[in-house]
């Protein structure tokens, strides 16, 4: 329910700005003959507001009201924001009961409004002599500010001063007017986003949804903006200054292109992907938090057998060493790293609260709202047998002579039992959603094939330059142009028009270059991502490449990296492959499908379960019961083996190949010939 907030630092004394806010509403209620023609104008789009550049700053922003008639959106207007059924005068009414609080009523109906403020009395006072409303004293009323955000609250509206928001935070504004901003306090109301004003995004991500998702007619865009505006013009500019130094670009300054993309999906061949089956997913009616409820450190019954106990390895080598250095500490070599276990006697000591609340806050993070975390099985669980993990740390460091020591063994387990807790999870998860993937054919609405890019570019000349490129690169893909796409570039931008790829073009600024544009979403951004696409193109014209294919067809699809869109499997710490990549047999039409991840594993432990993938992604396919179609996975490694910080000597760069880790550095044809060979064995 939409809550519209003016804030600032100083909204009191003398030509208040609250006042003018109540004056405002007390005309829109007291005039309704001129508001009503007021929003005839606006829903037919005629310029009422100028900003200095004589645009209309409310061009287009009532379009979707255009049905409507004035007269009904004023109405709707009365009972949606007013509480009201009937016209009558406005009333401010000072809650004497519940210290700087005053609420704003059409007439006898429910408060539509709150003012929150330090001198509530004197402001009052100053009111009392406005002819535009009427002002009554509430000797008995309870405070209103504690029902703001609960799902029935009325209020719709909340004026007060910034120190109101100081341990408040709401989901409901979707609208902010700045009152009595001046020098050095935009900084201020600015630090107010992602601590007072939070927004939840489409799913809880934060995030607006992009144009696929959305359902047709709502005119979510509309629903999903954030409008600030100043009660003064000069307010607006300082804030956007802030903005700017914030490195924010303001909406009025920016131009808006919708670029869609030209999908190409091959003609006659149903390409094969996996599918979890409806309802269950996570929360969903069969979904694996709907269905079990496990206890931490207690496999159920049903999975005794069918899955691994964790096993977690910590290696504090590197951050030990780090600190050591200073003192001309030799590192050890790999595989003399001390194998240790935490004390038991320090554990007994532990702040067990502390352990089983920081348990608490990991569990929640993840959203497992399902699994069962009990105080005394987790002491029980760390003071018992120790063989769940691998300690890697110097001796010196397990001694214990002090308190300090203890506090420092105890965050140790902390990160253990994350650790564990997080295999424990997933291991559960994944052993229960496996029984329950199928065969699904690709189409183009699947998730992964991004059907719009949406570009928000600066209004400057260089974004000028930017724009007209991205609008002639738009319509050599409209034509279907895939040659004369692939020879696009502009500065700092990475366009891959590949034929093997199921949509064109990939699209994305390069990382963490400064571009006078924004877009959504991201095609393709690592430098890992951008190689392995070229390495593929490269291999694919030529002449080594086309014999290693001959009789297949290979077809290319970068994977949406979330839940909701893209293919994923709770694996591995929830595994979502950046690439899936087809081979069919053009004769028999069987699949060989390939989930492949180019990423830097430097830091990444030989335990770690990303390592055992391809075994995982086997029993997947032995589950779905389908000769036509084979599953393999690969870990394409941007580092190369000798940088590798957690390999023990004993582990050589072919271990590693036995489980799918390819290294991008032997080169394209090299790694790419590998993975082929694997994928079809």
């Amino acid at each position: 329910k939409p809550l519209w907030v003016f804030v600032g630092n100083t909204v009191a004394g003398e030509d208040s700005d609250i006042l003018e806010v109540i004056k405002f509403l007390a005309w829109f209620l007291n005039h309704p003959a001129e508001a009503t023609e007021w929003i005839a104008d606006l829903v037919a789009d005629k310029a009422r507001l100028l900003d200095p550049k004589s645009n209309d700053i409310f061009a287009g922003r009532f379009m979707p009201l255009m049905q409507r008639d004035a007269a009904t959106i004023y109405d709707d207007i009365l009972k949606r924001l007013f509480n009201a059924d009937a016209r009558q005068r406005l009333k401010l009414v000072n809650l004497r009961n519940s210290k700087g609080e005053l609420a704003l009523r059409v007439g006898s109906f429910d408060p539509f409004g709150l003012i929150n403020i330090g001198d509530d009395s004197g402001f009052f006072k100053n009111a009392e002599d406005s002819g535009d409303f009427d002002t009554e004293a509430d000797d008995f009323g309870t405070g209103l500010f504690g029902s703001i955000n609960q799902k029935d609250s009325k209020l719709n509206i909340l004026i007060g001063s910034r120190k109101f928001t100081e341990g408040w935070s709401s989901w409901r504004v979707s609208t902010m007017g700045l009152l009595k901003m001046g020098q050095g306090e935009g900084s201020q109301i600015v630090q107010l986003f992602g601590r007072g004003v939070r927004l939840k995004g489409r799913g809880m991500s934060l995030k607006r949804s992009l144009p696929a998702e959305r359902p047709k007619g709502t005119h979510m865009e509309r629903l999903e903006t954030l409008n600030i505006f100043g009660v003064r013009a000069n307010y607006m500019s300082t804030f956007k200054d802030y903005l700017k130094e914030e490195g924010i670009t303001p909406s009025d300054e920016i131009i808006q292109l919708d670029f869609p993309t030209r999908t190409n999906l091959p003609a006659g061949t149903r390409l094969k992907t996996l599918k979890l089956k409806d309802g269950y997913k996570d929360n969903q009616i069969k979904g694996f938090k709907r269905i079990h409820f496990p206890t931490l450190y207690d496999v159920p019954a049903e999975f005794a057998g069918k899955i691994k106990p964790p096993h977690v390895v910590l290696d504090l080598y590197p951050r030990v060493e780090a600190i050591t250095t200073s003192a001309n500490a030799t590192a050890s070599a790999p595989d003399k790293r001390n194998r240790g276990k935490l004390s038991k006697a320090a554990i007994a000591c532990f702040d067990w609260d502390a352990v089983f609340t920081a348990v608490q806050e990991y569990k929640l993070l993840k959203s497992w709202s399902n699994l069962k975390v009990d105080r005394e099985r987790l002491c029980q669980f760390c003071l018992g047998d120790d063989s769940w993990y691998t300690l890697l740390i110097p001796q010196a460091e397990l001694e214990v002579s002090g308190f300090s020591d203890v506090l420092r063994q105890q965050d140790i387990m902390l990160q253990l039992l994350t650790d564990y807790t997080d295999r424990f999870y997933q291991g559960l998860k994944a052993a229960y959603e496996g029984k329950f993937y199928d065969v699904a054919p690709v189409t183009e609405d699947s998730g992964s094939i991004i059907k719009l890019y949406q570009f928000e570019i600066e209004n400057s000349d260089v974004g000028l330059e930017y724009k007209a490129k991205l609008e002639a690169l738009s319509s050599i893909v409209a034509s279907g142009k895939i040659g004369e796409a692939s020879k696009w570039n502009a500065p700092h931008m990475v366009a891959i028009s590949f034929g093997q790829h199921l949509y064109y073009p990939l699209l994305s600024p390069i990382k963490d270059a400064v571009v006078p544009l924004r877009m959504r979403p991201l095609a393709i951004g690592e430098p890992s991502e951008i190689r392995f696409v070229e390495d593929v193109m490269t291999f694919y014209d030529s002449p080594s490449g086309k014999e290693k294919l001959r009789g297949l067809s290979l077809y290319l699809l970068r994977n949406a990296d979330n839940r909701a869109k893209g293919l994923g499997f709770a694996l591995a710490g929830n595994f979502y492959p950046d690439f899936l990549l087809w081979l069919v047999d053009d004769k028999t039409g069987k699949q060989w499908l390939s989930f492949i991840d180019p990423k830097g594993i430097r830091n990444l432990n030989i335990s770690d379960p990303k390592f055992g993938l391809h075994k995982e992604i086997k029993q997947i396919e032995k589950q779905l019961g389908d000769g036509m179609i084979s599953l393999n996975s690969f870990i394409l490694s941007v580092t190369t083996f000798n940088d590798l910080l957690n390999v023990t000597g004993s582990t050589t760069k072919s271990d590693l190949e036995d489980r799918n880790v390819l290294f991008m550095d032997d080169g394209g044809p090299t790694y790419l010939d590998k993975l082929l060979a694997k994928a079809l064995a």
